[in-house]
């Protein structure tokens, strides 16, 4: 068999697990079930044995390479159904972190347009405040440390102060144009 074969097929069975193997093995029939036991048996044996993710690769890698073709393909098959499932996993977190990024965005909107003037100036006014602190701990700092009365402003702290007002003006922009924000 293909070594790159082997290699994923060896990455995909340690991401899995060894309870998943079986479980998708036994969806294939007999052959397949008593290879995926095999399999997951070997799986669990290399994660306890080995600490590293490179050393617990290798190990699965080489008892894959000694494996018959036959059980190679039952392998593959169940290569295919865990790869799905991987995938369906990873849209449904996908669509649970949007939806909690949804949420957040309308009850922003929500608020932003309430009727009740306190609830609907509160961000702004969080935003002032936020910019005119910033302002003034840039501004104290830098004079301070002018005139030798300590190192200047600590720009972990600027970038916090400021942070709110930065939010609130949509400078997180280009985060959300790269789906990193959420």
């Amino acid at each position: 068999m293909d070594p790159l074969t082997i290699v994923g097929l060896a990455s995909t069975l340690l991401k899995a697990g060894p309870t998943l193997i079986k479980t998708v093995g036994g969806l294939f029939g007999e052959e397949s079930s008593q290879t995926a036991i095999k399999v997951a048996d070997t799986v669990e044996q290399v994660t306890g044995a080995f600490q590293s993710s490179e050393s617990r690769q290798a190990k699965v890698e080489q008892l894959l390479s000694a494996l018959p073709p036959e059980e190679l393909t039952r392998l593959e098959k169940i290569q295919v159904e865990l790869a799905q499932i991987d995938a369906e996993r990873e849209a449904r977190q996908l669509e649970h972190v949007e939806k909690i990024f949804d949420t957040g965005q309308q009850t922003i909107r929500q608020g932003d347009a309430s009727a009740n003037p306190k609830v609907a100036e509160c961000r702004p006014n969080i935003a002032y405040i936020s910019a005119v602190a910033s302002a003034v701990y840039v501004i104290g700092m830098s004079l301070a440390g002018a005139f030798g009365h300590g190192p200047g402003p600590d720009f972990a702290v600027a970038g916090f102060l400021i942070s709110p007002a930065g939010a609130y003006m949509g400078l997180r922009h280009r985060e959300k144009g790269q789906g990193t924000a959420t």
